[in-house]
């Protein structure tokens, strides 16, 4: 296929310059009749450092929920949708590393309209090539939680994405069921570590064992007496992916001298940092939306989002898609919504965007 018929294929001649979108205008309650509305707006248009992006598939996260419920700007269109693979049909005048016709995978910036479109502009800087290994679905379940994963491990606390280059290291993860602590365990085995992670329901204790956890604590129970149990009473590495508040007095008690704590939920309530003083150990915040804000060091996540694809084509680690639902449509967000507000979700759930 030449490069001709590649835009054909995908930006038909002849279309409208308008495409549809998915989005809400209200913070309702999410089984209210207008939570999301659909509405035909103008195709957006890329600037010199941006893409437009055919989007194939979406995956929803906590961070659209959150978003949705804090949302003030009453009666104003927003999109939602942080995760997306899609072909690129345009790209600014600066874009070096990506081509009309090319396949690629991203979690955009959280201050621009979100996935839950036809088309979307995204800064290239924050775009990986898409593995050549999986389908649409797999696809789009990884760009958020990977990047996330990523930045937990490489910069919060300080390992490279080697194989085997951590044996002998240890890591608590809290909230290894859901869709960062999927990716994060497998990145952890991958490059050596010995990974220790939370679960009570079965399912989630059959999901994490096959990601790859070495032992499973039930966060129903005592948690410092099951480490105690399993020789692992202190770790190099914590993180914490689910309530902070709760696991921080777990975490300064498990911690070893000079190890590092990563989080990435929020507090409600001021935290101890006493306890890390004397031992010399470090705590991070890791939010994966704050260099596109800010703008700063986006192409790492670009260069993450790489590094991730060629370990999903090598098989190294595998896709967290979990469930699927088919069609961009009001009914397939609101559901794909509701089952990550009800905070029982094992992996990712995607909507993938069949043809209508």
């Amino acid at each position: 296929m030449n490069l001709l018929d590649k835009i054909k294929n995908i930006w038909p001649f002849g279309q409208s310059h308008k495409m549809r979108a998915i989005g809400f205008e209200r913070p309702l309650l999410i089984d209210q009749p207008d939570a999301f509305v659909e509405k035909v707006i103008p195709r957006p248009q890329p600037d010199k450092d941006e893409l437009l992006v055919k989007v194939l598939a979406s995956s929803v996260n906590p961070v659209d929920t959150k978003m949705r419920a804090n949302y003030t700007h009453d009666g104003v269109f927003r999109i939602l949708g942080f995760d997306a693979v899609g072909v690129v049909v345009e790209v600014g005048q600066n874009v070096q590393h990506f081509s009309v016709g090319d396949k690629v995978y991203y979690a955009g910036a959280q201050l621009k309209p979100g996935s839950n479109a036809d088309l979307q502009v995204v800064p290239e800087a924050l775009v990986g090539h898409a593995p050549t290994s999986l389908s649409d679905e797999e696809i789009a379940a990884m760009p958020l939680t990977s990047i996330t994963a990523y930045e937990i491990l490489h910069e919060a606390l300080c390992y490279d994405l080697e194989e085997n280059s951590a044996l002998g290291h240890t890591i608590l993860i809290v909230n290894g069921a859901g869709g960062v602590g999927s990716v994060l365990i497998q990145l952890a085995k991958y490059i050596g570590m010995t990974v220790i992670t939370t679960a009570s329901r079965t399912e989630s204790v059959t999901w994490v064992k096959s990601l790859g956890a070495d032992y499973i604590l039930d966060y129903h129970q005592d948690l410092n007496e099951q480490m105690r149990k399993i020789q692992h009473d202190k770790v190099d590495n914590i993180a914490i992916l689910q309530n902070t508040d709760y696991y921080w007095p777990l975490a300064t008690a498990v911690i070893k001298p000079f190890g590092r704590i990563a989080s990435i939920v929020e507090t409600t309530e001021p935290i101890d940092m006493g306890p890390l003083k004397n031992i010399g150990a470090q705590f991070s915040w890791v939010f994966m939306f704050a260099k596109g804000n800010y703008g700063v060091k986006m192409q790492s996540q670009g260069n993450a989002l790489n590094q991730v694809a060629r370990l999903l084509d090598e098989n190294k680690i595998k896709t967290t898609l979990s469930k699927t639902y088919h069609g961009l449509s009001v009914e397939n967000i609101r559901a794909a919504t509701k089952e990550v507000e009800a905070g029982r979700m094992i992996g990712k759930v995607v909507v993938k965007y069949d043809e209508q």
